[in-house]
C-alpha cells in the first residue's frame, strides 16, 4: 500500500514545500513463538520525504536471499527501488537513507542506495546493538559501509525541516524523524510505537519494548514525539495514519 501523508505547499522556503510518502515495502508473516503470533504478521512500511534538497528514505525494509529470515517469516518484499517508482520518486533523486533501527526489517535494502553515494543515518546506539547483542539482526544488512554511515549521537537536521529524534524502547539506538510540511507537521514514528492506538491512548506496548526494562524509556520517547504536537503520525507497521 502506498498513502500520501502529507502534501505539498506552495509557500516558500524547504520545509514548506516537503511532503510525506508512504512505501509498501512487503509484509512479513509471524512465527509460532512471536509474541504477536496472533495477527499472523504485518506489513512493512517505509516512508520516502520528498524535500527541495532531494528525497531522503526512511527505513529500507526487508532484504533477499537470506534463507534464515526466509524460512521463518516468509516475507513477502517489494524492492524499495520498486516502491519508490510507484509514487512516482526516482531512486537517483535520494539524498539520505535515515534507519529507524538495524533489525532486518527496517535496513534489509539500504544497499540499493550505496552505489549512488548516499548516507545513511544510523544510531550509535544501534551500531554498538549490533555488534553485541547475538541474533540481534542479519549482519549483511546491518552493515553500513563507513564511507556511507553517518553515526547519530543525538538530534540532527538532516534538511532543513527534517530532523532525527532519538526515540529508544523497541531498540537501544531506535530513532524517528519530524517533517515540517505545508500540511503541518509529521511525525515518522518508525517503530517507537507498533499500532497507532499507542499513540493515541499515548502508552506503549510493553511486547514492542527491546526488553522490560525499555518500557519507561520508550514511554519517554512517545511522549516527546507527541510533544512535537504533529498533525499526523505514521508508523512502520500500521497501514493507517493517526491525527494528534
Amino acid at each position: 500500500m502506498n498513502a500520501l501523508v502529507g502534501v505539498a505547499s506552495a509557500g516558500s522556503g524547504g520545509s514548506g514545500r516537503a511532503r510525506v510518502e508512504r512505501l509498501g515495502l512487503g509484509y512479513v508473516t509471524f512465527p509460532g513463538w512471536h509474541p504477536r503470533a496472533a495477527e499472523t504478521g504485518c506489513p512493512v512500511f517505509g516512508f520516502a520525504v520528498v524535500h527541495p534538497d532531494g528525497v531522503i528514505v526512511f527505513d529500507t525494509g526487508v532484504g533477499r536471499g537470506y534463507s534464515f529470515i526466509d524460512d521463518l517469516y516468509a516475507p513477502t518484499v517489494v524492492p524499495v527501488v520498486e516502491a519508490l517508482a510507484a509514487v512516482g520518486l526516482d531512486e537517483r533523486d535520494v539524498v539520505a537513507v535515515v534507519n529507524s533501527h538495524l533489525h532486518f526489517d527496517h535496513c534489509g535494502q539500504n544497499e540499493a542506495f550505496y552505489r549512488h553515494g548516499v548516507s545513511v543515518f544510523v544510531h550509535e546506539a544501534e551500531c554498538v546493538a549490533v555488534a553485541s547483542i547475538e541474533h540481534y539482526t542479519v549482519p549483511e544488512w546491518a552493515s553500513v559501509p563507513d564511507a556511507r554511515l553517518r553515526r547519530v549521537r543525538g538530534e540532527e537536521e538532516v534538511a532543513e525541516g527534517v530532523r532525527i529524534i532519538p526515540t529508544p524502547g523497541h531498540t537501544p539506538g531506535h530513532q524517528s524523524l519530524i517533517v515540517d510540511t505545508g500540511a503541518g507537521r509529521i511525525v515518522i514514528a518508525g517503530q517507537c510505537v507498533y499500532k497507532l492506538e499507542e499513540a493515541r491512548h499515548r502508552h506503549v506496548a510493553l511486547d514492542n519494548m527491546h526488553d522490560s526494562t525499555y518500557e519507561a524509556i520508550g514511554q519517554d520517547s512517545l511522549d516527546r514525539l507527541l510533544s512535537f504536537r504533529p498533525c499526523t503520525l505514521v508508523a512502520s507497521h500500521d497501514p493507517t495514519s493517526c491525527a494528534i
